[in-house]
């Protein structure tokens, strides 16, 4: 009998300095699901890794007088690094995904392609309150106090050249996977996400930046050269980075 199957992920950690224990108690508690899903018979994909792009990496290896893929390295690869600290907690991921990975970086190449020639992406200006500590825009809503809702430090007037997904292009699909599938649980989200989301107006997701240098590029007939991933050389073209994840099926390799 075939044995069904389970997928569960950690968030994919931002390596611009060394872990700290929420992202241990985060991971801990995935693998802890992944074992008893094993002890349940599933076939189990337990993924963690990091996210190797953004500008704090890029100005945070300045810094240290490297480059951004040094850097990345070190916090991950290096002594008591990220894969030091899970082989001591002895966590039991099935993969360990980076976003620097060749494969990855095939792949996210290959879907931006793919959506932009389908006219599902388009250049834009991306205006709001911008947190350089998380790297995230924000609406004066969201703001708490006039400060960033997720780190409480202060935030900045900012605009620039982005791209976006045609995600409004899909809300009646998006609303229909929600409220009649069971795709989303608990089902007590399902609520939030549509009065939250989907009925004020689904908005058009900003997936890429045009405002610092990075690994990958992707070349489009009508627009400027795409770049994703971690960030690397620096480069005089315009270029973006994805800050949307693509995981790729890859063989399993679990540690000891």
């Amino acid at each position: 009998m075939e044995k069904k199957t389970f997928y569960i992920t950690t968030p994919i950690y931002y390596p611009s300095d060394k872990l700290h224990i929420g992202h241990s108690y985060c991971t801990v508690a995935t693998d802890a699901i992944a074992r008893y899903k094993r002890l349940q018979g599933f076939d189990v994909m337990f993924l963690t890794g990091t996210d190797e792009h953004g500008q704090k990496i890029e100005t945070k290896a300045q810094e240290a007088g490297m480059t951004p893929q040094e850097f990345v390295d070190h916090i991950v690869e290096g002594e008591r690094g990220i894969l030091d600290l899970w082989k001591l907690m002895n966590i039991s991921n099935d993969r360990f995904i980076r976003t620097t990975d060749d494969y990855h970086v095939e792949a996210i190449q290959k879907i931006f392609k793919k959506m932009h020639d389908n006219g599902d992406i388009y250049k834009g200006t991306y205006k709001g309150k911008y947190c350089k500590p998380c790297e995230s825009f924000w609406t004066e809503s969201q703001l708490v106090d006039g400060k960033c809702p997720d780190c409480g430090r202060e935030v900045e007037d900012a605009e620039e050249e982005a791209y976006f997904f045609k995600l409004s292009k899909y809300a009646d699909r998006v609303q229909h996977l929600l409220e009649d599938t069971d795709f989303l649980q608990p089902a007590s989200r399902v609520n939030e996400m549509v009065n939250n989301f989907i009925k004020p107006g689904l908005e058009d997701l900003c997936v890429s930046r045009t405002s610092f240098s990075c690994k990958a590029s992707c070349r489009c007939s009508d627009a400027a050269p795409h770049r994703s991933t971690a960030a690397s050389a620096t480069s005089s073209d315009s270029s973006a980075i994805f800050h949307f994840r693509v995981y790729v099926p890859m063989k399993k390799h679990r540690p000891p």
